[in-house]
Parts: structure tokens; sequence; C-alpha cells
């Protein structure tokens, strides 16, 4: 498990959908500048499978987020998803 600090920079268009057992579900994914040097940005996202996620954050927001990394395969390519585990305002 990762843990980053940064600001929100952007949130990108959340995604929602209802499963086979009638739940729905929702996916948020956001832009976070990091406050090193660099000014790193990595793109992270939040899931929920019980109905909208609560408490977003927002732009301009400084967090701490703890993240999973996750691989999977799309055809022959393999892509990386950032999953966010916890969140905390800084």
């Amino acid at each position: 498990m990762g843990e980053v600090e940064g600001k929100i920079i952007a949130e990108l268009p959340a995604k929602r959908g209802t499963l086979k057992n009638g739940k729905d579900w929702e996916k948020r994914e956001y832009l976070l500048e990091t406050s090193s040097m660099l000014h790193t940005r990595m793109k992270f996202s939040m899931f929920s499978f019980d109905g909208a996620i609560e408490d977003t954050p927002e732009i301009g927001e400084r967090l701490r987020v703890k993240f999973e990394v996750e691989a999977r395969q799309y055809k022959e390519n393999w892509y990386n998803e950032v999953k966010a585990v916890q969140i905390e305002r800084l």
C-alpha cells in the first residue's frame, strides 16, 4: 500500500451503474498534484458498490491518500489503476 499527499486539481466525470443484484455502484476519479519539487500528478479512483460515494473531495482540497495499485489486462495491453483505500483531509 502506498501513500501520497497533495492537492486535488481536477475531478473527472463520475461513472455509475447497476449490478446484477440490483445495487447501484459509482466510480469517481481525481487528479492529485503532489507538493514535491517536481509537482508530480497522479490519477486515483474511489469506488462504492453500495450507492453514491458520500463526502467526496473537492478541487483545491489538500489530502493524504492511501492507495493500492491494481493491474489488469485488456486485449493484449496491461493497465494500472490506483484505488484509494483511505482519504484524510489535511
